[in-house]
């Protein structure tokens, strides 16, 4: 996890969720683990939620980081909804496509290790539309 903080130069202040994009992510990431001999991904409603938020306000504060601007990391995000795991990590991706987004998160270690964890059971894919902007994606992983 990055302490990394990009502000962006723009805000999108009515982000739109994008389901189908968050479903094709979801057949990439599952098709990248069983590929690699691990067991497929289920869909998380509740990790789905604080994704979603999450995408939403790095749209709409103008950021790009795992930490929140009151510094809380995605743990905090997750216990705050009362979401329960044992072990737990996040990916983020700002992109104009689906595709860049999902070859730049495989194309990177960190991320790559998140989307091929053999802990992870569940994941929540946030994916909100900035239009111009391109699509801001939060991938949240738990047991």
């Amino acid at each position: 996890e990055s302490n990394e903080r990009v502000n962006l130069p723009y805000t999108v202040a009515a982000p739109r969720p994008r389901p189908e994009l968050e479903a094709r992510m979801l057949e990439l990431v599952n098709g990248e683990r069983i590929a690699a001999g691990l067991r497929p991904l289920a869909v998380d409603p509740e990790l789905l939620q604080v994704a979603r938020q999450h995408s939403t306000d790095m749209f709409a504060r103008g950021y790009f980081a795992h930490v929140t601007p009151e510094g809380h990391d995605p743990f905090e995000r997750m216990r705050e909804a009362n979401v329960r795991f044992l072990t737990a990590g996040e990916n983020l991706a700002l992109a104009p496509t689906l595709q860049i987004a999902h070859t730049g998160l495989m194309n990177s270690p960190g991320h790559r290790a998140n989307i091929l964890q053999r802990d992870f059971g569940r994941v929540g894919i946030g994916i909100m539309d900035g239009g111009i902007h391109g699509i801001m994606v939060t991938q949240d992983f738990r047991n």
